[in-house]
This record gives C-alpha cells, sequence and structure tokens, in this order.
C-alpha cells in the first residue's frame, strides 16, 4: 500500500484575500465616470455636518 502525499496550496487564499481587497480599494477610491470618489463624497458630507452643527452651536441663546 502506497500513501500519497498531499499536494498544499498554502497561501493561495491570502493572495486571493489581497487581490479582492485591491480591487475593492480600487473602487472605493477612483471616481468613475467623472464622478467624485466615495472618499470625497464621504468627506464632502463630514464636512457639511461640522459646519452646521458649528454654526448651530455658535448661536445665541
Amino acid at each position: 500500500m502506497t500513501h500519497r502525499r498531499k499536494v498544499s496550496a498554502r497561501g493561495q487564499a491570502l493572495a486571493e484575500y489581497l487581490a479582492a481587497l485591491l480591487v475593492l480599494a480600487m473602487l472605493i477610491g477612483f471616481g468613475l465616470g467623472g464622478e467624485d470618489s466615495v472618499i470625497d463624497t464621504l468627506l464632502a458630507a463630514v464636512r457639511t455636518a461640522f459646519d452646521r452643527q458649528s454654526g448651530f452651536i455658535s448661536l445665541p441663546l
């Protein structure tokens, strides 16, 4: 009876995860078709909310 050795593909899943994360980061970071990227839209929304909150806090009582 002969025993066959298993061929292991160690590290393959890591390479696939890195490739998927790279594609996801590119989709989030870059705008498509001249649109703003998701990051730019998020930062603009945070900036607007901060400006509104700051203006509300500075109102006299």
